[in-house]
């Protein structure tokens, strides 16, 4: 029986049940104008409630896969200090760093032990997806059968260098015999496994410098001179070291993608000095999880209707003017992939041809 309140049926529910699996292409906020106006009632833990109802009072923690100061945990507080206005109920909303293994700690948490209720999120490293392909240790989730909600940036991956640096230029660093030192998390990371492949890749003697917690720690490294450099995502570098480039203190050098990037046209692509197209695909690989940089997810099991929910409310956030106007002070500009287009790039890298997969996995083995 549909349910009813007030004398009124939510056909749209009905639809949405009968269809089954169509659920998760109903346009968001029209699911949500029918759950709230015309009272559709939510499977909870302990019983039914309205969207309203099933969140109002209850804190929903947003589960980050680095420490605090980084990339990942910026973008989750900005997200965590909007988003509520949006959700059904206007919960609390908190951010709980769980680092570990560039975001696997993570998103093996969120995959297998989180709660299913609908009052957890996930923000772990895109670059995870490179992690499954390879098969890498530790891996406990198949990403393809999280709840995602929706990713905030199309980042390439760049790196960066001390302007005082022996070497600065990319052209410069293949071939060299003097190794130019970048930091990163550890293996699964982009600050890690990028330079790597880059190295193996195109020739550059760049040495990836794994141990580092957070991205901030690398940042410090940088400026006790324990490193050279760093490669990471461009929305990073601008919120968090924009100053560096400002102030001359540091030089992107290289970048990933097919083309140079419009606020980066004259530093070179990585694939420009790639030669052989093995050479090429390892690189597309490399860049490949910036396409989709900063992913929200639910774990499985979460009750698809809580799941298009929490979608809508996510895409509300990323156009919300408050949002926006706070993002602009932060440097951070976003660009959202919805799960739809999450799902491309995921089966578009996991679909790599064995032999590729295997080559990666040997280059960014520590």
């Amino acid at each position: 029986m549909p349910h009813r309140r007030h004398g009124r049926t939510c056909r749209g529910a009905d639809r949405v049940r009968s269809a089954g699996a169509s659920l998760t292409r109903l346009a968001p906020h029209l699911l949500l104008a029918c759950l709230v106006a015309a009272g559709c009632r939510l499977p909870a833990a302990g019983g039914d409630a309205s969207p309203q109802d099933f969140y109002r009072g209850k804190t929903v923690s947003i589960v980050v896969g680095s420490g605090a100061g980084g990339g990942f945990d910026t973008t989750a507080r900005l997200v965590s200090r909007h988003i509520g206005r949006h959700i059904p109920g206007a919960p609390t909303v908190i951010v709980q760093n769980m680092p570990g293994g560039g975001g696997l700690v993570a998103a093996n948490h969120v995959f297998n032990a989180a709660s299913r209720d609908g009052t957890v999120i996930g923000l772990f490293h895109e670059a995870q997806m490179m992690n499954q392909l390879t098969g890498g240790e530790g891996v406990q989730f198949d990403l393809r059968e999280f709840n995602w909600l929706g990713s905030s940036y199309v980042d390439p991956n760049v790196c960066i260098v001390r302007t005082d640096a022996p070497v600065t230029t990319f052209a410069a660093m293949v071939g060299n015999a003097k190794p130019t030192a970048v930091g990163g998390t550890g293996p699964g990371s982009n600050t890690y496994d990028a330079p790597r492949v880059l190295a193996a890749a195109t020739g550059a003697n760049i040495k990836a410098v794994a141990g580092y917690p957070t991205t901030n720690d690398v940042r410090i490294g940088i400026e006790r001179g324990e490193i050279q450099g760093m490669c990471l995502g461009w929305e990073s570098v601008q919120s968090a070291s924009g100053q560096w480039l400002q102030d001359n203190y540091a030089t992107v050098f290289v970048q990933n993608g097919t083309a140079r990037h419009p606020d980066l046209p004259d530093v070179p692509l990585a694939l420009e000095y790639a030669k052989t197209d093995e050479q090429r695909a390892l690189l597309r690989l490399v860049d490949a999880p910036g396409a989709m940089a900063k992913p929200f997810a639910m774990p499985p099991g979460v009750d698809s209707r809580l799941v298009e929910v929490m979608r809508g409310a996510l895409m509300a956030t990323y156009a919300d003017p408050a949002f926006l106007e706070e993002a602009g002070k932060m440097q951070l500009e976003f660009q959202p992939k919805d799960a739809a287009g999450i799902h491309a790039v995921l089966d578009d890298v996991l679909a790599t041809p064995p032999a590729v997969a295997a080559q990666y996995r040997e280059i960014i083995q520590p």
